[in-house]
Protein backbone atom coordinates (compact mmCIF):
# COMPACT_ATOMS: atom_id res chain seq x y z
CA UNK A 1 0.00 0.00 0.00
CA UNK A 2 1.24 3.45 -0.80
CA UNK A 3 2.67 5.42 2.09
CA UNK A 4 1.01 8.72 2.93
CA UNK A 5 2.35 11.69 0.99
CA UNK A 6 2.61 15.30 2.13
CA UNK A 7 2.99 17.83 -0.65
CA UNK A 8 4.69 21.22 -0.37
CA UNK A 9 4.31 23.47 -3.40
CA UNK A 10 6.28 26.57 -4.35
CA UNK A 11 4.83 28.62 -7.17
CA UNK A 12 6.93 30.53 -9.71
CA UNK A 13 4.72 32.39 -12.24
CA UNK A 14 5.64 31.93 -15.90
CA UNK A 15 4.12 33.98 -18.75
CA UNK A 16 1.80 31.72 -20.75
CA UNK A 17 1.67 31.47 -24.52
CA UNK A 18 -1.27 31.32 -26.92
CA UNK A 19 0.65 29.15 -29.38
CA UNK A 20 -1.03 25.91 -30.50
CA UNK A 21 2.31 24.24 -31.23
CA UNK A 22 2.99 21.14 -29.15
CA UNK A 23 5.35 22.28 -26.38
CA UNK A 24 8.75 20.92 -25.56
CA UNK A 25 8.55 19.66 -21.98
CA UNK A 26 11.53 18.84 -19.82
CA UNK A 27 10.90 16.92 -16.59
CA UNK A 28 13.52 16.09 -13.97
CA UNK A 29 13.49 14.50 -10.55
CA UNK A 30 16.16 14.50 -7.87
CA UNK A 31 16.36 13.01 -4.39
CA UNK A 32 17.50 15.43 -1.72
CA UNK A 33 19.64 14.56 1.28
CA UNK A 34 16.69 13.51 3.46
CA UNK A 35 15.11 11.16 0.94
CA UNK A 36 12.45 13.47 -0.50
CA UNK A 37 11.94 13.93 -4.24
CA UNK A 38 11.95 17.28 -6.01
CA UNK A 39 10.15 17.13 -9.37
CA UNK A 40 10.81 20.01 -11.75
CA UNK A 41 9.46 20.80 -15.20
CA UNK A 42 9.81 23.41 -17.88
CA UNK A 43 7.65 23.93 -20.95
CA UNK A 44 8.60 25.83 -24.09
CA UNK A 45 6.47 27.72 -24.88
CA UNK A 46 4.77 28.16 -21.52
CA UNK A 47 1.32 26.56 -21.37
CA UNK A 48 -1.62 27.04 -19.00
CA UNK A 49 -3.32 24.18 -17.20
CA UNK A 50 -2.74 21.60 -14.52
CA UNK A 51 -0.10 19.03 -13.65
CA UNK A 52 -1.25 15.79 -12.03
CA UNK A 53 1.28 13.56 -10.31
CA UNK A 54 0.76 9.85 -9.70
CA UNK A 55 3.17 7.64 -7.76
CA UNK A 56 4.02 4.00 -7.18
CA UNK A 57 6.80 1.84 -5.79
CA UNK A 58 6.57 -0.19 -9.03
CA UNK A 59 7.79 1.71 -12.12
CA UNK A 60 5.74 -0.49 -14.46
CA UNK A 61 2.48 -0.15 -12.52
CA UNK A 62 1.63 3.45 -11.66
CA UNK A 63 -2.08 3.68 -10.87
CA UNK A 64 -3.90 6.73 -12.19
CA UNK A 65 -6.87 6.37 -9.86
CA UNK A 66 -5.86 9.13 -7.48
CA UNK A 67 -3.14 11.75 -8.03
CA UNK A 68 -0.88 12.49 -5.09
CA UNK A 69 -0.65 16.12 -6.21
CA UNK A 70 -2.34 18.57 -8.56
CA UNK A 71 -0.93 22.00 -9.25
CA UNK A 72 -0.65 24.62 -11.96
CA UNK A 73 1.83 23.95 -14.74
CA UNK A 74 3.19 27.41 -14.03
CA UNK A 75 4.34 26.21 -10.59
CA UNK A 76 7.49 24.78 -12.19
CA UNK A 77 8.27 22.27 -9.44
CA UNK A 78 7.04 20.51 -6.34
CA UNK A 79 8.64 18.64 -3.47
CA UNK A 80 7.24 15.25 -2.55
CA UNK A 81 7.87 14.24 1.04
CA UNK A 82 7.23 10.70 2.28
CA UNK A 83 7.38 9.22 5.73
CA UNK A 84 9.52 6.32 4.51
CA UNK A 85 12.63 7.62 2.70
CA UNK A 86 13.95 4.06 2.32
CA UNK A 87 11.24 3.29 -0.25
CA UNK A 88 11.78 4.10 -3.92
CA UNK A 89 9.01 5.97 -5.69
CA UNK A 90 8.34 6.42 -9.41
CA UNK A 91 6.13 9.17 -10.79
CA UNK A 92 3.83 9.67 -13.75
CA UNK A 93 3.58 13.38 -14.58
CA UNK A 94 0.45 14.32 -16.55
CA UNK A 95 0.19 17.74 -18.23
CA UNK A 96 -3.45 18.62 -19.03
CA UNK A 97 -4.20 14.97 -19.77
CA UNK A 98 -2.22 15.33 -23.03
CA UNK A 99 1.47 14.93 -22.28
CA UNK A 100 2.71 12.22 -19.92
CA UNK A 101 6.17 11.44 -18.56
CA UNK A 102 7.49 8.74 -16.25
CA UNK A 103 10.25 10.00 -13.97
CA UNK A 104 12.13 9.03 -10.83
CA UNK A 105 15.09 10.38 -8.94
CA UNK A 106 18.25 9.64 -10.89
CA UNK A 107 20.37 9.68 -7.73
CA UNK A 108 19.73 7.67 -4.58
CA UNK A 109 21.24 8.60 -1.24
CA UNK A 110 22.27 5.28 0.32
CA UNK A 111 24.62 5.31 3.29
CA UNK A 112 28.12 4.09 2.57
CA UNK A 113 27.69 4.14 -1.23
CA UNK A 114 28.81 7.03 -3.40
CA UNK A 115 27.68 7.84 -6.91
CA UNK A 116 24.64 5.56 -6.75
CA UNK A 117 22.15 6.24 -9.51
CA UNK A 118 19.56 4.72 -11.80
CA UNK A 119 20.25 4.25 -15.52
CA UNK A 120 16.53 4.47 -16.28
CA UNK A 121 14.62 7.23 -18.03
CA UNK A 122 17.00 7.94 -20.89
CA UNK A 123 15.40 8.28 -24.32
CA UNK A 124 16.26 6.19 -27.37
CA UNK A 125 16.87 7.73 -30.77
CA UNK A 126 14.19 6.51 -33.12
CA UNK A 127 11.32 5.33 -30.97
CA UNK A 128 9.04 6.64 -28.26
CA UNK A 129 10.78 4.50 -25.66
CA UNK A 130 12.90 5.09 -22.59
CA UNK A 131 15.20 2.91 -20.50
CA UNK A 132 13.16 1.22 -17.77
CA UNK A 133 13.50 2.72 -14.34
CA UNK A 134 14.50 0.50 -11.44
CA UNK A 135 16.25 -2.19 -13.46
CA UNK A 136 19.90 -1.18 -13.72
CA UNK A 137 21.93 0.95 -11.30
CA UNK A 138 25.54 2.14 -11.25
CA UNK A 139 27.70 3.17 -8.31
CA UNK A 140 31.08 3.40 -6.64
CA UNK A 141 32.19 0.51 -4.42
CA UNK A 142 29.70 -0.98 -1.98
CA UNK A 143 32.04 -2.58 0.57
CA UNK A 144 31.18 0.04 3.20
CA UNK A 145 27.45 -0.73 3.27
CA UNK A 146 25.84 -1.08 6.68
CA UNK A 147 22.65 -2.98 7.54
CA UNK A 148 20.46 0.00 6.67
CA UNK A 149 22.06 0.27 3.22
CA UNK A 150 21.59 -3.46 2.63
CA UNK A 151 17.94 -3.03 3.59
CA UNK A 152 17.66 -0.15 1.10
CA UNK A 153 19.04 -2.35 -1.69
CA UNK A 154 16.56 -5.08 -0.79
CA UNK A 155 13.80 -2.48 -1.05
CA UNK A 156 15.03 -1.80 -4.59
CA UNK A 157 14.74 -5.52 -5.31
CA UNK A 158 18.45 -5.86 -6.15
CA UNK A 159 19.38 -9.39 -7.19
CA UNK A 160 22.78 -9.07 -8.85
CA UNK A 161 25.87 -6.97 -8.23
CA UNK A 162 28.43 -6.77 -11.04
CA UNK A 163 31.80 -5.82 -9.56
CA UNK A 164 34.36 -4.47 -12.06
CA UNK A 165 37.22 -4.17 -9.56
CA UNK A 166 40.41 -6.17 -9.56
CA UNK A 167 40.74 -8.57 -6.62
CA UNK A 168 43.44 -6.47 -4.98
CA UNK A 169 40.96 -3.56 -4.74
CA UNK A 170 38.33 -5.62 -2.95
CA UNK A 171 38.19 -5.48 0.81
CA UNK A 172 35.76 -7.56 2.87
CA UNK A 173 32.51 -7.95 0.93
CA UNK A 174 31.34 -11.13 2.65
CA UNK A 175 28.36 -9.25 4.13
CA UNK A 176 27.36 -8.28 0.57
CA UNK A 177 27.78 -11.80 -0.82
CA UNK A 178 25.47 -13.17 1.89
CA UNK A 179 22.66 -10.94 0.67
CA UNK A 180 23.09 -10.70 -3.11
CA UNK A 181 24.47 -12.56 -6.09
CA UNK A 182 27.90 -11.02 -6.75
CA UNK A 183 29.76 -11.59 -10.02
CA UNK A 184 33.26 -10.23 -10.48
CA UNK A 185 34.48 -9.19 -13.93
CA UNK A 186 37.78 -7.37 -13.27
CA UNK A 187 38.71 -4.50 -15.54
CA UNK A 188 42.24 -3.47 -14.67
CA UNK A 189 43.37 0.13 -14.70
CA UNK A 190 47.11 -0.34 -14.42
CA UNK A 191 47.79 2.97 -16.16
CA UNK A 192 45.66 4.84 -13.63
CA UNK A 193 47.26 2.99 -10.72
CA UNK A 194 50.72 3.88 -12.01
CA UNK A 195 49.61 7.45 -12.58
CA UNK A 196 48.30 7.78 -9.03
CA UNK A 197 51.52 6.33 -7.66
CA UNK A 198 53.59 8.86 -9.60
CA UNK A 199 51.38 11.71 -8.44
CA UNK A 200 51.76 10.61 -4.82
CA UNK A 201 55.54 10.44 -5.28
CA UNK A 202 55.52 13.82 -7.04
CA UNK A 203 57.08 12.24 -10.10
CA UNK A 204 54.42 13.35 -12.56
CA UNK A 205 54.23 16.39 -14.80
CA UNK A 206 50.67 17.38 -13.98
CA UNK A 207 49.97 18.90 -17.38
CA UNK A 208 50.06 15.41 -18.91
CA UNK A 209 47.43 13.85 -16.61
CA UNK A 210 44.41 14.47 -18.86
CA UNK A 211 46.19 12.97 -21.86
CA UNK A 212 47.17 9.88 -19.87
CA UNK A 213 43.61 9.34 -18.61
CA UNK A 214 42.37 9.57 -22.19
CA UNK A 215 44.93 6.95 -23.22
CA UNK A 216 43.84 4.72 -20.35
CA UNK A 217 40.26 4.86 -21.63
CA UNK A 218 41.41 4.06 -25.14
CA UNK A 219 43.26 1.02 -23.81
CA UNK A 220 40.25 0.00 -21.75
CA UNK A 221 37.88 -0.39 -24.69
CA UNK A 222 40.62 -2.09 -26.71
CA UNK A 223 41.65 -4.65 -24.10
CA UNK A 224 38.39 -5.61 -22.37
CA UNK A 225 36.02 -6.70 -25.11
CA UNK A 226 35.86 -10.27 -23.73
CA UNK A 227 35.01 -8.89 -20.29
CA UNK A 228 32.31 -6.67 -21.74
CA UNK A 229 30.84 -9.76 -23.43
CA UNK A 230 30.55 -11.46 -20.02
CA UNK A 231 28.83 -8.41 -18.55
CA UNK A 232 26.29 -8.32 -21.36
CA UNK A 233 25.64 -12.05 -20.94
CA UNK A 234 24.64 -11.37 -17.32
CA UNK A 235 22.39 -8.53 -18.45
CA UNK A 236 20.69 -10.74 -21.03
CA UNK A 237 19.27 -12.95 -18.27
CA UNK A 238 16.03 -11.49 -16.89
CA UNK A 239 16.55 -13.39 -13.62
CA UNK A 240 19.51 -11.13 -12.79
CA UNK A 241 17.46 -7.93 -12.49
CA UNK A 242 17.45 -5.47 -10.84
CA UNK A 243 21.24 -5.20 -10.96
CA UNK A 244 24.05 -2.87 -9.92
CA UNK A 245 27.28 -2.28 -11.83
CA UNK A 246 30.13 -0.75 -9.86
CA UNK A 247 33.88 -0.23 -9.57
CA UNK A 248 35.84 1.72 -6.95
CA UNK A 249 34.74 5.24 -7.82
CA UNK A 250 31.94 4.53 -10.29
CA UNK A 251 33.17 7.06 -12.84
CA UNK A 252 35.77 5.38 -15.05
CA UNK A 253 35.24 1.66 -15.63
CA UNK A 254 31.59 1.83 -14.62
CA UNK A 255 31.19 4.98 -16.73
CA UNK A 256 32.43 3.30 -19.89
CA UNK A 257 30.43 0.11 -19.29
CA UNK A 258 27.30 2.19 -18.69
CA UNK A 259 27.97 4.16 -21.88
CA UNK A 260 28.27 0.92 -23.86
CA UNK A 261 25.03 -0.41 -22.40
CA UNK A 262 23.17 2.79 -23.22
CA UNK A 263 24.68 2.70 -26.72
CA UNK A 264 23.41 -0.86 -27.20
CA UNK A 265 19.97 0.41 -26.19
CA UNK A 266 20.27 3.19 -28.82
CA UNK A 267 20.11 6.03 -26.30
CA UNK A 268 20.84 9.52 -27.62
CA UNK A 269 24.52 10.50 -27.61
CA UNK A 270 23.85 13.63 -25.57
CA UNK A 271 22.14 11.63 -22.84
CA UNK A 272 24.95 9.05 -22.78
CA UNK A 273 27.41 11.88 -22.20
CA UNK A 274 25.11 13.45 -19.63
CA UNK A 275 25.02 10.21 -17.66
CA UNK A 276 28.80 9.85 -17.83
CA UNK A 277 29.43 13.38 -16.55
CA UNK A 278 26.99 13.05 -13.63
CA UNK A 279 29.78 11.37 -11.67
CA UNK A 280 31.24 14.85 -11.25
CA UNK A 281 28.13 15.71 -9.24
CA UNK A 282 27.60 12.52 -7.26
CA UNK A 283 31.14 11.30 -6.54
CA UNK A 284 32.94 13.10 -3.73
CA UNK A 285 36.56 13.15 -4.92
CA UNK A 286 37.71 14.95 -1.77
CA UNK A 287 36.32 12.25 0.49
CA UNK A 288 37.74 9.45 -1.66
CA UNK A 289 41.23 10.93 -2.05
CA UNK A 290 42.17 11.98 1.49
CA UNK A 291 45.66 10.65 0.78
CA UNK A 292 46.24 13.75 -1.38
CA UNK A 293 45.63 16.29 1.41
CA UNK A 294 49.33 16.76 2.11
CA UNK A 295 50.34 17.07 -1.54
CA UNK A 296 51.06 20.42 -3.21
CA UNK A 297 48.09 22.06 -4.94
CA UNK A 298 49.12 21.01 -8.46
CA UNK A 299 49.19 17.34 -7.42
CA UNK A 300 45.85 17.61 -5.65
CA UNK A 301 44.48 19.01 -8.90
CA UNK A 302 46.00 16.07 -10.76
CA UNK A 303 44.21 13.63 -8.44
CA UNK A 304 40.93 15.47 -9.02
CA UNK A 305 41.48 15.17 -12.78
CA UNK A 306 42.10 11.41 -12.51
CA UNK A 307 38.79 10.91 -10.69
CA UNK A 308 36.79 13.25 -12.91
CA UNK A 309 34.34 12.24 -15.62
CA UNK A 310 35.24 14.70 -18.36
CA UNK A 311 33.68 14.72 -21.78
CA UNK A 312 37.10 14.36 -23.40
CA UNK A 313 37.70 11.13 -21.45
CA UNK A 314 34.61 9.38 -22.82
CA UNK A 315 35.20 10.90 -26.26
CA UNK A 316 38.65 9.26 -26.27
CA UNK A 317 37.14 5.83 -25.60
CA UNK A 318 34.56 6.21 -28.35
CA UNK A 319 37.15 7.61 -30.76
CA UNK A 320 39.23 4.47 -30.20
CA UNK A 321 36.13 2.34 -30.84
CA UNK A 322 35.53 4.15 -34.15
CA UNK A 323 39.17 3.73 -35.15
CA UNK A 324 38.95 -0.02 -34.58
CA UNK A 325 35.43 -0.82 -35.86
CA UNK A 326 34.04 2.25 -37.62
CA UNK A 327 31.20 2.84 -35.15
CA UNK A 328 29.87 1.66 -31.80
CA UNK A 329 27.35 -0.76 -33.33
CA UNK A 330 30.10 -2.68 -35.14
CA UNK A 331 32.23 -2.67 -32.00
CA UNK A 332 29.41 -4.17 -29.95
CA UNK A 333 28.53 -6.77 -32.58
CA UNK A 334 31.94 -7.77 -33.96
CA UNK A 335 34.25 -6.89 -31.08
CA UNK A 336 32.15 -7.59 -28.01
CA UNK A 337 30.06 -10.32 -29.64
CA UNK A 338 26.66 -8.79 -29.03
CA UNK A 339 24.65 -10.14 -31.98
CA UNK A 340 21.59 -8.38 -33.36
CA UNK A 341 19.36 -10.94 -31.68
CA UNK A 342 21.06 -10.30 -28.34
CA UNK A 343 20.70 -6.55 -28.79
CA UNK A 344 17.00 -7.07 -29.52
CA UNK A 345 16.67 -9.20 -26.36
CA UNK A 346 18.49 -6.59 -24.27
CA UNK A 347 16.18 -3.87 -25.56
CA UNK A 348 13.11 -5.95 -24.82
CA UNK A 349 14.30 -6.27 -21.22
CA UNK A 350 15.41 -2.68 -20.61
CA UNK A 351 13.21 -0.46 -22.81
CA UNK A 352 9.62 0.55 -22.22
CA UNK A 353 7.15 2.90 -23.91
CA UNK A 354 7.36 6.43 -22.58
Amino acid sequence: MMKKFWIYLSLVPIITSCSQTAPDILVACEENNVGNCVVKWETLPSIPGKVKVYASTNPDEISEDTPIAITDISSGYLTIVTNNPLMRYYFLIDFNGKYRYKVAARNLNIGGIQNFRDLGGYRVRNDNKIVRWGMLYRSADIDNMDEEAIHALHNLGIRTIIDLRDKREIRDRSHVEKEFKVVNFPIKEDEIDNLLHKVQQKEMICDTVSRLVEQSNRNMVQQNMATYRKIFNVLLNPKNYPAIIHCSSGESRTGIVSALILSALDVNDDEIMEDYCLSNKYFNVTEYSKFAYDLPAQYQEAVTTIFSARQDFLDAAFDQIRQMYGDVDNYLQKGVGLSKSKIHRLRSLLLIDN
